[in-house]
């Protein structure tokens, strides 16, 4: 794994089956919760690197997935803490 610098940490470069990991770790997580869900992992630059629609996730929900990615990325935070920082 390499290191990007970002305007606020340094952050790893994003594998494939690093990316793979997180998706298996969410999906067991949705099934424990009884939600199938639709999971995206972005890398250091916010770029798809893997997604998943579990059978059953809502359709409407596969871009939603991908912009939380994108938006925890862009801002380096988890979208749950920027909610709580947004007007």
């Amino acid at each position: 794994m390499g290191l990007f610098s970002s305007a606020t940490k340094a952050v790893a470069a994003v594998s494939l089956s690093a990316a793979t990991a997180v998706i298996e770790a969410a999906k067991k997580k949705a099934e424990a919760l009884g939600v199938p869900m639709n999971v995206a992992v972005v890398d250091e630059g916010a770029n798809l690197i893997a997604f998943v629609r579990m059978d059953g996730a809502w359709l409407g929900s596969i871009e939603i997935a991908m912009n939380k990615a994108y938006t925890a990325r862009a801002f380096d935070m988890t979208t749950k803490e920027l909610a709580k920082i947004s007007p």
